[in-house]
C-alpha cells in the first residue's frame, strides 16, 4: 500500500506507523480474496494450516516495491497515483503467480480472474475508506485551527494576543 494521501514531510516514526498500518490491510485485502474466491470455485479444496501464513507473505511481497515512498517527502498526485497503480500490478502478479503455483488449476481460469477482480475491487474500497477517514481527520484538524485563529488577535505592537487579554 501507499501513502494514502500527499503527505508532507512524514516523519520516520509515522512512516512506519503507515506502513504497518497499510501491511495490515493488504494482508487483510488478500485473505478476504482467497477466502471469497476459494469458497465459490474450489469449496471442496483442503487447504494446510501453512497457508495461513499465505496473506503475510503476499503482503510483504507487495510492501517491498512500496517502502521507499513513505520515507519521500512532497510526492505529487500523479506520482502518487503511478505508485498505486504499480503497487497494484505487484500485487496481482504475486497472488495469482503464488496462488496458481500452489494451487494449480484446482480454481481454473474463472477463479484467477475472479481473485483479480475482487482484489481489485478490495483496493478500491479501501483507497475509499482511507481517504474517508482522513478527510474527515483533516476537517477536524482545520475546524481547530480556524477556532484557534479566530481567538488570537494581533494587537498595535504586532505581538499576537488571545481575544479578551
Amino acid at each position: 500500500m501507499v501513502k494514502k494521501t500527499g503527505d508532507k514531510c512524514l516523519n520516520s516514526k509515522n512512516a512506519w506507523k503507515k506502513m504497518i498500518s497499510d501491511y495490515i490491510m493488504v494482508q487483510a485485502e488478500i485473505a478476504f480474496s482467497i477466502a471469497i474466491i476459494g469458497s465459490i470455485f474450489a469449496k471442496d479444496q483442503r487447504i494446510s494450516y501453512s497457508y495461513f501464513f499465505l496473506p503475510a507473505f503476499l503482503g510483504f511481497i507487495c510492501m517491498l516495491p512500496c517502502v521507499v515512498t513513505y520515507f519521500k517527502e512532497d510526492m505529487t498526485i500523479r506520482q502518487i497515483m503511478i505508485q498505486r497503480v504499480l503497487e497494484l500490478i505487484v500485487l496481482e502478479i504475486a497472488i495469482i503467480g503464488i496462488l496458481h503455483y500452489i494451487l494449480g488449476d484446482t480454481l481454473g481460469a474463472g477463479g484467477y480472474v475472479a481473485i483479480a477482480v475482487s482484489i481489485l475491487v478490495f483496493e478500491v474500497l479501501t483507497y475509499v475508506l482511507s481517504y474517508v477517514l482522513e478527510q474527515k481527520e483533516a476537517d477536524a484538524i482545520n475546524e481547530k485551527l480556524k477556532a484557534d485563529r479566530e481567538n488570537l488577535c494581533v494587537n498595535e505592537g504586532g505581538s499576537i494576543n488571545e481575544k479578551g487579554v
